[in-house]
């Protein structure tokens, strides 16, 4: 690589490449590997609870979509409004229960705004083996919430990588 990060793209880049650290560790097995069993931790209790909650859990689907929602705002989402788009799309046609009172919802929710402000703040929450709601609410008491299956979760952020994938690949591209 030739071509300097800007601090913003470094920022964006390692949290990326280090939640997809998480996701290979998850794909190889560590938890079940001999190279594990061998590992000391400071804190052992961790150690025995992650075997436990696995790598693949909801924290780390939060990592996730901090990661491709919060941190990139605008950098990503300006260059590929499209794939946005196409995303925005896949919200609209998969959450439930959704309900806004805020006036610029009036037109067109804007899901991508409000997720990213409900993982921005932790306003997320889990119902086991169904949904995962995301609230935002604003100071002029307008509120907004919804509800996106958890079988579509996966999906969610598979649609987001793919969008950093290519972000990744043209600036690699670009700086050779």
């Amino acid at each position: 690589m030739s071509t300097e990060l800007t601090q913003e793209e470094n920022l964006l880049f390692q949290s990326y490449y280090t939640f997809s650290l998480l996701t290979e560790l998850h794909n190889n097995n560590l938890l079940e590997s001999e190279y594990y069993d061998g590992m000391v931790f400071g804190v052992p209790q961790i150690k025995d609870d992650l075997r436990s909650i696995g790598i693949d859990n909801q924290g780390c689907v939060l990592i996730a979509l901090y990661v491709m929602l919060v941190i990139p705002k605008e950098i990503v989402q300006q260059k590929y409004s499209s794939e946005y788009d196409s995303i925005s799309q896949f919200l609209r046609t998969h959450t439930q229960n959704t309900s806004t009172t805020y006036s610029s919802d009036k037109t067109i929710v804007n899901f991508l705004r409000h997720i990213r402000n409900a993982v921005a703040h932790a306003r997320v929450e889990f119902r086991p083996n169904d949904v995962v709601i995301f609230s935002d609410a604003n100071n002029k008491n307008e509120s907004f919430s919804t509800e996106l299956p958890l079988r579509y979760l996966g999906e969610f952020v598979n649609q987001l990588q793919k969008v950093h994938i290519a972000y990744s690949q043209d600036w690699h591209q670009q700086g050779s």
